[in-house]
């Protein structure tokens, strides 16, 4: 509790609402969806103050800690020790991604999840060697290599990292892989190094190398030269969910069901991952990028360029499906991965795969496999299931 007394006249006033601070790296244009999700989370908590401090807030964060006005902190930390300090006196901590080894509860995109879906892309595409572009850091991207790694193992695949960021040394990299390669890299920046790099080399994109960034920068797609592909990180939900709770940390709820949340990040694959990008194609990337889409059949032919009548006998002769059923199978698929992978609520689940009424998902839910959410849930299926066609 926070207790400034001000006078005015004769009249002292109070100011006891809690101060919490929301510490990053820095504050950019990408950082405001996670900074509106914090908000959103407090838009009816009275009685908390959010400050924002970005950049070197060790120092004020420890001052206003030890004078006993900060009563929470959401954001990127690296040190434990450090954190102790401020858990010393009754700081409340949330950490924003993985960190390294940070003894707090933790709010992180969905790496697993990530690195999952970034190898069924490189994998289905026929590639003969897959790379990882990243520097050896914290915060989350260690454990995204980590992940990207364990699936392509688990499909047979070597995976080739690589840390080292000069022109140089990543042409010599690039050099090495044995074509066509695929490469994941950690933002968005470095893809558009590793494309503009290979075109040096003579490569092609994708058809000799396959890239996929994180960040889903449009800015860096143009100035490579072509539309990246990327995941988008759900920076809002995270921050809405580091914000609710915190919020029930402070009102000392001693039981706090999910100490750890990873969120699922969506893939827009785009030119430089998509080999043959036929007008179907563009139109099933879409739909995987858009789970929670309501886009009917007549739109998803304008993004193909074709006719609805040519779309639709042209989706079914390809994967034997009409476009509602891809939608269908589509959100089915991303429902069952979402259940098995990580932490989210049932409501939390339909509205991730386009159902705003949990209700409405459920019974969606039970017509494809038989099971409500909750008991497919609890009997932790493989996921490992066959389609009728295969998108």
């Amino acid at each position: 509790m926070r207790k400034m007394a001000k006078k005015k006249g004769s009249i002292a006033v109070v100011n006891s609402k809690k101060l919490l601070v929301l510490a990053l790296p820095m504050i950019s244009e990408r950082e405001i969806p996670l900074v509106q999700g914090v908000r959103k989370a407090f838009q009816n908590s009275k009685n908390i103050e959010l400050l924002i401090h970005s950049g070197g807030y060790e120092g004020t964060l420890r001052k206003l800690a030890e004078s006993g006005q900060l009563a929470g902190a959401i954001g990127e930390f690296i040190s434990n020790r450090w954190l102790e300090s401020l858990h010393g006196s009754g700081v409340q901590i949330i950490q924003l991604g993985s960190g390294a080894g940070i003894d707090a509860p933790s709010i992180s995109p969905d790496l697993q999840g990530m690195g999952k879906e970034a190898a069924r892309v490189f994998t289905e595409s026929g590639v003969k060697s897959l790379a990882y572009l990243g520097a050896a850091s914290p915060l989350g991207t260690i454990g995204l290599g980590e992940a990207f790694v364990n699936e392509c193992k688990r499909q047979g695949f070597e995976v080739s990292p690589c840390n080292g960021l000069s022109s140089g040394l990543l042409k010599n990299f690039l050099q090495s892989l044995l074509r066509p390669s695929g490469i994941l890299c950690m933002n968005d920046r470095l893809a558009r190094m590793a494309i503009l790099t290979a075109r040096e080399l003579g490569l092609r994109i994708p058809q000799d190398l396959s890239v996929i960034g994180v960040g889903n920068l449009r800015m860096e797609s143009l100035q490579a030269g072509i539309e990246i592909s990327s995941f988008e990180l759900p920076l809002e939900k995270m921050g809405e969910e580091a914000g609710v709770l915190m919020v029930r940390m402070l009102e000392g709820k001693s039981r706090i069901s999910r100490r750890s949340v990873a969120i699922p990040a969506l893939l827009h694959e785009r030119e430089s991952s998509m080999h043959a990008a036929s007008g179907v194609k563009r139109a099933i990337a879409y739909l995987r990028s858009h789970p929670d889409s309501s886009i009917n059949a007549g739109e998803l032919a304008q993004i193909a360029g074709m006719s609805r009548r040519s779309f639709e006998c042209a989706v079914k002769s390809a994967i034997g499906c009409s476009p509602g059923e891809v939608l269908i199978q589509n959100r089915r698929r991303r429902a069952e991965m979402l259940l098995q992978e990580n932490q989210l609520t049932i409501a939390e689940v339909g509205q991730a795969c386009g159902y705003g009424e949990p209700a409405v998902f459920s019974a969606a839910f039970k017509r494809w496999t038989g099971q409500s959410p909750r008991a497919f849930r609890s009997a932790r299926h493989s996921g490992n299931r066959r389609f009728p066609c295969q998108l």
